[in-house]
């Protein structure tokens, strides 16, 4: 009997551990999205992070990309252009009836803020 108690306490120990690793990485992988999206070289690597974030945050608005586009120095104009309305059209071809699919868990937020009267992104400029 104890034996089979300890293999079920063992279990449970593995089951709940790996649930709250699953839970981490999924709220980490946004971070780390935005971190490839903020470091982009090129309108390719650009796009291909946005698309990323929308798979898992479908509710990132286009000027996310373009705060992050218009704070790096280097882009030039053209190239920064063509990555913004490349986004925005990613963006509008995954909405569902002019709405994201699904609502994530950060950029629900982050628009709260910027509507605000101080603004998130007024801060970060």
């Amino acid at each position: 009997m104890r034996l089979v108690e300890l293999c079920l306490e063992e279990t449970v120990v593995v089951y709940v551990d790996h649930l709250l690793v699953q839970k981490v990485e999924k709220r980490l992988r946004i971070i780390c999205d935005m971190r490839e999206l903020a470091s982009s070289e090129s309108p390719d690597s650009f796009t291909l992070a946005y698309t990323n974030i929308l798979e898992h945050q479908p509710d990132c608005p286009p000027e996310v990309v373009e705060k992050l586009v218009a704070l790096r120095e280097g882009i030039p104009r053209k190239d920064a252009k063509e990555v913004i309305q490349e986004c925005k059209e990613i963006y509008e071809n995954s909405l569902v009836d002019g709405k994201p699919p699904k609502t994530g868990f950060v950029f629900a937020k982050v628009k709260c803020l910027s509507a605000s009267k101080d603004g998130l992104w007024r801060k970060l400029t």
